[in-house]
């Protein structure tokens, strides 16, 4: 039956037209916030305000009476006038907290006052030469602060440290036992040459340990609290957040290397074997050579650890803090879209991302086939998950036009639009932006704000319509990664790079069949409630879980894979079934259930190749777990589909192609009442459509790079 809805969406039509200003874009400024002469402008703009901090003084090495930040007093008065200047005039702002970047030195002056907070790692030396016991071995060291040295068995087993041989000059002298061995020796080292410390942006920089809570509040008492003294009845008013800015473990290289760095402070040695029962340096081992006993265990208990301190010692210091003062954490990490960058960085992205309240994402992309890049993770999808999921529902990117500048290019109107339209389709719905608006006329920067803002009011009714779970691999993770000297410490093996294909491809092949999905852990995975073949954690019902080439599971969640089968709801794996359990590092009771409900095809299926795992999404998946359905497959279309409590669905298309689409949309079920909301005037209109008892369809142009809202009731 063929039919035009009545407009039946009066009640959302003021708030669309003139949407709240606070979903809107956020400049980003360092400093000169009450004399900037942009504060009109930008409010003439329809900008939802800015993210700001105290200027960035120095001080002089001649004038002691010149005192620079964090210490210049008037740069704090002129600072704290400057936001109060925005809240007068009824717009919002956000913290950013460090001067330049990686926060959590406040510009050097963390380190430079407490050189005990600097972070250190082990630099780990694998002698190439074989040597033979019995005799005494000589050996110089690679630094003054050995930290351990071993005899690595070539056959196999467990080391022997022999760190005790080192005499007051920095010499080894070992007494050799029989057989044959690797020396292997890990110094403690300040973490500086061709890490992130001297490859920022910002200046060549000693950095803090993330491990370090005190680290944290010493950067947060030079930082935060001023910011708390000046403007803390404006918090959680006016000012909304904090902005932490792309901290992370540095124990990388990011130039070419001469050796492989672990993470290290100097509590893990103690912390670590009162939680897990052995000694650091056997774990050290596992990760750092994959030699020695239960390695895949060894492996996972460090990165784990590694995690877990950094969660706690920093993103959730801050958290804790932000909370006490009414304000949301937020911020964007440091290579979010390499996979086995989330290791290295963090131990678990994971673990440290539930510690903020709006998580963000750093966009230097806004060319719309960039975005749409098929060789790392879809960021913008991932960041959104933790916001839906951890409660919050609120995502950020710092969007700009890095990469087009960097190019020699200039980006035209078109192009923040399309980010827009990408990030909105992916679940972020907070901008923060160093765009340099070059060429942008003041009427298209306020078009732009408002059709940000128009966008924002609709994705935040209800709630996302996520379907399926796609397992982030974290034991999987910690077992393949082996820290590298290459660029970027890229491990190339091929455990690692298939894993990493794997989680890009099925969560591309989900977006190019405009199916929503979140990101799980195995916390998720264990603690939702098993519902009438779902999933259900709480406002999310899981239909179906895909596994990319998880390898090593933990047990709890191993079991809870076979329950879900035998519940009926389907296990869709890529490129390898679960094999190895993360505690024991072999082959579980369940691991063996897994794979015989996949060998009878009991909701538990495998592509064997990472290819081919959209053919087995295209067979296996529940058609329920699709709401939006194409007459083509259309893998530049992204959707994005919200429910509400009074059954209202909103759908949002964007196109990210070269061409316009025209094509035919059937969305599940009958609704009585079909609009379409356009968010440049902010009209909500009825539009024809045709109405089954088990779908609703309506045909769509959507020009390149535009993108179009659906109302269904």
């Amino acid at each position: 039956m063929k039919h035009t809805s009545k407009a039946d969406f009066t009640y959302l039509a003021e708030a669309f037209k003139t949407p709240d200003r606070r979903y809107a874009i956020y400049p980003i400024i360092h400093g000169r916030i009450a004399t900037d002469p942009r504060c009109d402008h930008y409010e003439k703009c329809g900008f939802a305000g800015i993210v700001g901090n105290v200027d960035y003084t120095t001080a002089s090495p001649t004038d002691p009476k010149r005192r620079g930040f964090p210490n210049d007093e008037e740069a704090w008065q002129r600072t704290a006038e400057g936001f109060r200047e925005f809240a007068g005039r009824g717009m919002h702002t956000w913290i950013y907290d460090e001067k330049g970047y990686p926060s959590g030195t406040a510009g050097g002056y963390v380190t430079e006052r407490y050189p005990q907070y600097i972070a250190k790692g082990l630099y780990c030396y694998d002698y190439w030469r074989v040597i033979k016991g019995p005799c005494v071995y000589r050996a110089d060291v690679p630094s003054e602060q050995l930290w351990k040295a071993l005899l690595i068995p070539t056959e196999g087993g467990d080391p022997i440290d022999v760190t005790e041989y080192l005499n007051e000059n920095n010499v080894l002298y070992v007494d050799v036992p029989e057989g044959s061995y690797h020396l292997f020796m890990m110094c403690k080292r300040r973490l500086f040459d061709g890490t992130h410390a001297t490859e920022s942006y910002s200046e060549p920089r000693n950095y803090i340990s993330l491990s370090d809570a005190d680290a944290t509040r010493a950067f947060i008492e030079v930082t935060h609290e001023r910011y708390r003294a000046l403007l803390g009845d404006e918090f959680g008013k006016s000012i909304l957040a904090t902005f932490t800015d792309e901290p992370s473990l540095i124990s990388w290289n990011i130039r070419t290397a001469v050796f492989p760095i672990l993470p290290f402070h100097e509590k893990y040695p103690e912390e670590f074997k009162a939680r897990y029962g052995y000694e650091l340096h056997l774990a050290c081992v596992a990760v750092a050579l994959r030699m020695g006993n239960e390695q895949t265990k060894r492996r996972c208990d460090f990165w784990e650890y590694i995690a877990d301190t950094v969660a706690k010692g920093y993103f959730g210091v801050i958290q804790d803090w932000c909370h006490e003062n009414g304000l949301k954490s937020s911020g964007h990490m440091f290579e979010e879209e390499r996979l086995q960058a989330h290791v290295f960085c963090y131990g678990s992205f994971y673990r440290c991302m539930k510690r903020m309240d709006w998580p963000g994402i750093d966009q230097l992309e806004t060319v719309p086939e960039y975005l749409m890049n098929e060789q790392q993770i879809p960021i913008a999808r991932f960041i959104a998950s933790f916001a839906d999921l951890n409660g919050e529902h609120e995502a950020f990117t710092e969007f700009s036009d890095h990469c087009v500048r960097m190019r020699g290019a200039v980006a035209p109107i078109d192009y923040y639009y399309q980010s827009v339209n990408w990030h909105h389709a992916m679940g972020i719905n907070n901008f923060t932006s160093y765009y340099t608006w070059n060429g942008i006329s003041d009427e298209e920067m306020l078009g732009l704000n408002q059709y940000t803002a128009r966008a924002g009011t609709l994705l935040r009714l209800g709630r996302r319509d996520s379907r399926v779970a796609i397992l982030y691999p974290e034991a999987a993770m910690w077992d393949a990664y082996k820290p590298a000297t290459t660029a970027r410490a890229a491990d190339l093996s091929e455990r690692m790079v298939s894993l990493s294909r794997a989680f890009y491809k099925v969560s591309w092949e989900m977006l190019h069949r405009q199916i929503d999905f979140d990101y799980t852990d195995t916390d998720i995975l264990t603690g939702g409630t098993i519902e009438d073949g779902k999933l259900i954690w709480r406002d999310r019902a899981y239909e179906a879980i895909v596994l990319p080439c998880t390898r090593v599971l933990e047990d709890a969640a191993a079991k809870r894979i076979v329950e879900l089968a035998r519940c009926g709801i389907p296990v869709l794996c890529c490129k390898e079934l679960p094999v190895l359990s993360r505690e024991s590092g072999e082959s579980s009771a369940y691991a063996v259930a897994i794979a015989q409900l996949c060998e009878e095809q009991e909701n538990v299926y495998l592509s064997e190749t990472i290819e081919g795992f959209g053919e087995l999404l295209d067979e296996k998946l529940p058609p329920r777990c699709r709401f939006v359905t194409m007459d083509a497959y259309s893998p530049m279309v992204l959707s994005h589909v919200r429910v509400t409590k009074a059954n209202e669905t909103v759908v949002f298309l964007a196109n990210m192609a070269k061409e316009a689409l025209s094509t035919r949309v059937s969305f599940r079920g009958s609704y009585d009442t079909v609009c379409t909301a356009n968010c440049y005037t902010g009209d909500i209109a009825p539009m024809e459509a045709t109405v089954s008892d088990t779908a609703t369809s309506v045909s769509l142009t959507i020009p390149s790079g535009e993108g179009i809202f659906i109302l269904l009731k």
